[in-house]
């Protein structure tokens, strides 16, 4: 059921939501409306694996038991597409009718891909591998005892460890993000104490019988409290709160999934802490294969950056683990995993370090100083001149980036390229840029 959308206390701007979760996007309705449309394509694409299936299955020398075979890999895409439409279905608005022309939104990624984190996460109390209790466990050590306070997950997916954490302190406002709407359609129906029956399917079928089975999803410790875990679709790379707002972040397998780069994370992470705010991070450093290799940062990279920043690096350990095992066929993988506490400190640092480029050239969050000789600065290049005259010692990189941008009226460019054209502006223009290793 569709409910009503909010408004926002401070600018009056509306937002709709996905049956009861806000969705706290600068275009929500695109959103929603790329949700329906992602479930329209894939029906498509769906009917079309279907009777590919169907005329592989007709051929004059298959054997019945590969037909039974056949027909069981249909049936459950079939099922779980249902499930899928079902689950997300009933809670979109009406079709827009103002649709034509509108770009898709890619984030609003319904798929069947990510069903199997729903099965995990609330499959059963304790999933086969004990996954969940692995995750929370890592936490909880590097966490020490320190309180969570007003909590954000980001990327929280199908949002168990989000509710493993709540119930570890109550306490704890914890407010989870993502955007993908079949996982937090899921994990809103359990946490608030209802059931969900879903099909997890075989696609690679090892024993006939064992192609499809049928789970009714709960969460184990009863629903959340619903003044204390809220679920939110929304941007984890661009978190809609306010700076110095939050006490704890979580970065649940996202620092190497989410940012194209994980420097531009720090500086957000850091920007919306309290002074002496927790991170706490747990994944691997398994990046997608387009990352160049000077942002596949390993964990002393990881640590050596967040120290940069202005984090104190506290707890951490690393472990292999199972991942995303089933208990329909037992497939899975082993995981390197890392965990990780870092305190915010009161003020970074904004010294030219020993080594390596001075912090403000790489991070964002940071005042670029000024310079000697900056007020009789000049270049024919008008780039140059544009960035030099902005550094006054207080803009940060994206300050100047978000000027460069207004003055340049390129939509066409994100953030992160107008970020990385005004770096190699401040490496020519700051000698403590150009001095820099």
């Amino acid at each position: 059921m569709v409910q009503p959308s909010i408004t926002c206390s401070s600018c009056s701007r509306t937002y709709p939501r996905l049956g009861e979760i806000p969705v706290l996007l600068t275009d929500p309705d695109a959103y929603l409306d790329s949700c329906r449309r992602q479930l329209e394509r894939l029906r498509h694409e769906a009917g079309e694996t279907v009777r590919k299936i169907e005329d592989e299955l007709a051929a004059v020398d298959v054997l019945p038991i590969t037909r039974d075979r056949g027909r069981a890999v249909i049936g459950g895409i079939v099922g779980q597409l249902n499930d899928v439409e079902a689950l997300v279905g009933p809670l979109l608005p009406v079709e827009a009718t103002d649709r034509e022309g509108r770009a898709l939104d890619q984030r609003a990624s319904a798929t069947l891909e990510y069903l199997p984190y729903i099965h995990r996460d609330w499959g059963a109390p304790s999933d086969v591998d004990r996954e969940n209790e692995r995750a929370l466990a890592t936490l909880e050590e590097v966490r020490d005892g320190r309180a969570l306070g007003r909590t954000l997950v980001l990327g929280a997916g199908a949002c168990r460890l989000a509710y493993d954490l709540h119930h570890r302190d109550p306490s704890a406002e914890i407010v989870a993000l993502d955007l993908d709407p079949v996982l937090f359609a899921a994990a809103h129906a359990v946490t608030r104490g209802g059931s969900l029956s879903i099909r997890e399917a075989n696609w690679e079928i090892c024993e006939v019988e064992r192609s499809t089975v049928e789970r009714t999803l709960t969460a184990p410790h009863g629903p959340v409290s619903p003044d204390r875990f809220h679920l939110v679709i929304a941007d984890g790379l661009d978190p809609p709160f306010p700076p110095r707002s939050v006490d704890t972040v979580v970065t649940p397998w996202f620092i190497d999934q989410g940012p194209d780069d994980l420097r531009d994370l720090i500086s957000t992470l850091y920007g919306l802490l309290a002074p002496g705010g927790l991170w706490l991070n747990l994944g691997p450093l398994r990046y997608e294969p387009d990352v160049p290799i000077g942002l596949r940062f390993a964990r002393e990279e990881v640590f050596d950056l967040a120290s940069r920043a202005g984090f104190q690096m506290d707890r951490w350990r690393t472990d292999a683990v199972p991942y995303l095992v089933s208990s329909l066929n037992g497939r899975g993988r082993i995981e390197w995993v890392l965990g990780f506490a870092a305190t915010k400190l009161e003020a970074p640092s904004v010294e030219v370090a020993e080594d390596g480029p001075p912090a403000w050239l790489i991070f964002h969050h940071l005042p670029i100083p000024t310079f000697p000789g900056q007020s009789v600065f000049w270049s024919e290049t008008p780039a140059l001149e544009a960035v030099a005259s902005s550094i006054d010692g207080h803009r940060t990189l994206d300050d100047i980036a978000r000027l460069v941008a207004g003055r340049v009226g390129r939509s066409d460019l994100s953030m992160s390229q107008i970020r990385g054209a005004v770096r190699q502006c401040l490496a020519e223009v700051h000698p403590e840029a150009r001095g820099a290793d």
